[in-house]
């Protein structure tokens, strides 16, 4: 037991994370013309869960691991996502042109990006947004958000065909931080697994004509890209687990 306990209190400082997180369990992705379901880590063990033709902007789950929330690109709404179907159901309208979005597993906030540096919060009551920070430098449009467990927020951003970079965001404190970049272009995803804290990417290369994707760990300190998996079709993906304030998941 105590060489167990000192295994994971290194884990979780390495982390630089005050929380962990449980119950692992499984990636929903949007690829093609359906939901599909599979391992965390392992896409090509994907089986499908339902249709879905409207293309999305992207996917996440509420801090419960419960409901599974997306923004319908092709209607400009928020809504969400039945994991046993696939279906979608339309909660509100919102703006058109979101690029990014994903929603803060410990205080809920969802946020989301248009096409530049800035980083909104959403509400998805009302569907109104309002501007929070920065998430990137100047001259730079933010593809994809994710924040971990311990309240990170990261962007991966880019501009036109050059390499994006990844940068951790400071909303209301401070600018955005660079961190690196990945090595990869295209990124239409990016989704902590909140157990191990493991940062995931996909990549989709402009006039691949939505064929290969690339997936990518991406390590939150130096922004290094390790490839993992190229499959067929553009992916949006969310990862269904939680946070927790305990580093051995008892309450799971």
């Amino acid at each position: 037991m105590a060489v167990r306990f000192a295994l994971v209190c290194t884990f979780v400082f390495a982390l630089a994370a005050p929380t962990t997180a449980s119950s692992a369990d499984l990636a929903f992705a949007k690829v093609g013309s359906a939901i599909v379901s599979f391992p965390v880590g392992d896409p090509g063990s994907a089986t499908p869960v339902g249709p879905l033709a409207d293309s999305l902007t992207g996917m996440d789950f509420d801090p419960g691991a419960n409901v599974l929330w997306a923004i319908d690109f092709t209607n400009h709404t928020l809504g969400t996502i039945n994991q046993s179907s696939g279906a979608y159901t339309s909660s509100v309208m919102v703006d058109s042109g979101i690029t990014a979005f994903t929603i803060d597993p410990v205080a809920g906030t969802f946020y989301v990006a248009k096409g530049d540096r800035n980083v909104y919060s959403l509400d998805k009551v009302t569907g109104q947004i309002a501007l929070q920070g920065f998430g990137a430098e100047a001259g730079v449009a933010i593809d994809a958000l994710a924040a971990d467990c311990s309240g990170r927020l990261f962007a991966l951003a880019g501009n036109g065909a050059a390499l994006p970079n990844l940068y951790q965001a400071n909303l209301g404190v401070g600018n955005p931080v660079l961190i690196g970049t990945p090595g990869y272009v295209g990124p239409t995803n990016l989704e902590f697994d909140n157990r191990s804290g493991i940062l995931y990417a996909w990549f989709l290369p402009s006039g691949s004509g939505n064929t290969v994707s690339t997936h990518v760990t991406i390590d939150v300190a130096t922004g290094q890209g390790t490839s993992i998996a190229q499959l067929d079709g553009k992916y949006r993906m969310a990862i269904r687990n939680e946070c927790s304030i305990f580093a051995d998941d008892f309450e799971a």
